[in-house]
């Protein structure tokens, strides 16, 4: 039977790949790479492939949801590969192949990679273990017939909790479309006007975290109203809504970030 590696790259680039992914990588004859939950900087794809001296296939949604090319290489050829930005686990696709894996008889192994799950709150210098629920955020269709609402209740749970939350931005690789912080920001302003849960009224402090993991990764504080009127380059970019009571070290760091964004030295 085969075996898998559920290998994660990182948050931005092939930089982000451990020493021992890059090892194990050289010696897999068959290497995917999925890039639908998030997206790595231009280029990487072929420079992974020059570092590991394989060619690397890189795979639409749907045909990892399928599992169907995955699951034939392993018959084929015993030892397969599949790159994911980020940390593998993340996300639930990559469970349910790795089970079904598991259920025809082969065998898994995972490499594990740097996440925005942490990653995020540890740029804007926020304590992990104070998160909680992370929320996901889609688009809202233009003409308002699709506009979910339970991403600002789980919001809304963890503030009244008093947990910050991790907001993660809807992304479409294959279109080129990204979620922005400054129109789920307005997104959110214009829930909040119609649910009332203190989620996100306009003097709510929110961070925004942008190109985690990339040299010119960045990070905003300040009011829901004053962010959403701002641009924050390309993505991905991210939320942070925190929750008091803060730490004084939280506020120090979120302080700084402030400072950064206001001029004020």
């Amino acid at each position: 039977m085969g075996e898998i590696l559920f290998v994660g790259v990182g948050l931005y680039d092939e930089k982000g790949l451990s020493l021992r992914a890059l090892e194990e990588l050289r010696g897999v004859s068959t290497v995917f790479i999925e890039q639908y939950t998030a997206v790595l900087a231009p280029g990487t794809v072929q420079r992974l492939s020059e570092l590991i001296g394989h060619p690397i296939l890189e795979l639409p949604r749907s045909a990892v949801e399928e599992e169907r090319p995955i699951l034939e290489a392993l018959e084929r050829k015993g030892k397969v590969a599949l790159l994911i930005p980020g940390e593998p686990f993340a996300a639930t696709t990559h469970l349910s192949l790795r089970i079904t894996v598991e259920q025809k008889g082969h065998t898994w192994r995972v490499l594990h990679g740097a996440s925005i799950l942490t990653a995020a709150a540890s740029l804007a210098g926020l304590f992990h273990y104070k998160f909680g629920r992370v929320v996901s955020l889609p688009y809202p269709s233009s003409e308002g017939s699709y506009r979910p609402i339970s991403p600002y209740r789980h919001i809304q749970a963890n503030w009244q909790a008093g947990l910050h939350t991790l907001i993660l931005l809807d992304l479409d690789p294959s279109l080129e479309r990204f979620l922005t912080a400054e129109v789920a920001l307005r997104h959110l302003g214009q829930l909040e006007e119609e649910l009332h849960g203190g989620v996100a009224p306009p003097e709510r402090e929110y961070c925004v975290v942008a190109r985690a993991g990339a040299p010119d990764a960045r990070v905003w504080v300040g009011p829901r109203i004053e962010l959403e009127t701002r641009e924050f380059g390309p993505p991905l970019h991210c939320l942070l809504l925190p929750a008091p009571p803060l730490h004084f070290m939280e506020e120090e760091a979120l302080g700084l970030w402030k400072r950064s964004v206001t001029g004020v030295p």
